[in-house]
């Protein structure tokens, strides 16, 4: 975070935006998918209520509650939080000062991180990898390396 003074702060999020043009009368746009109360919604500009002007329940469908106009644009918000601190296999620091966390906290200087792989992971063949070992890998998970790519467990 360039210009930020003090610690990164966590947890951190990501956001995905849709914009979609209406057909006339259309109540129901298919997003990427969300978390329910993770999400904004806009219709022409203007930020309108969950509950209220639509329903965003199924992790998929935002669902208008009046029809939209033709050529109406609905834009909508897609939130991800990610805690950095904590994030299960994503890594901490450690060290000097004694603390566990992001990777903002100088001094500390030991990187920590999961001995067990609990996810799919594919490392493309534009990338290279590094684990420290022993690292395994958890039932009916795949760890992917591509032709090109790389992974050096240390």
């Amino acid at each position: 975070m360039a210009g930020y003074i003090g610690d990164i702060p966590v947890p951190q999020a990501t956001q995905t935006r849709q914009t979609f043009t209406a057909t006339a009368s259309q109540t129901s746009f298919p997003t990427i998918g969300y978390t329910a109360g993770f999400i904004d919604v806009y219709l022409n500009g203007v930020k309108i209520l969950d509950g209220v002007d639509y329903t965003a329940t199924n992790g998929s469908d935002v669902v208008l509650t009046t029809g939209a106009a033709l050529n109406d644009i609905l834009e909508v918000t897609i939130f991800t939080a990610v805690d950095l601190s904590t994030s299960g296999a994503g890594g901490r620091y450690k060290g000097e000062r004694g603390t566990v966390g992001a990777a903002g906290n100088a001094g500390d200087i030991f990187r920590v991180h999961e001995q067990q792989l609990d996810t799919d992971v594919t490392i493309a063949a534009t990338e290279n990898a590094l684990a420290a070992g022993p690292l395994a890998v958890a039932s009916g998970k795949t760890l992917t390396i591509t032709t090109g790519g790389n992974l050096s467990i240390v």
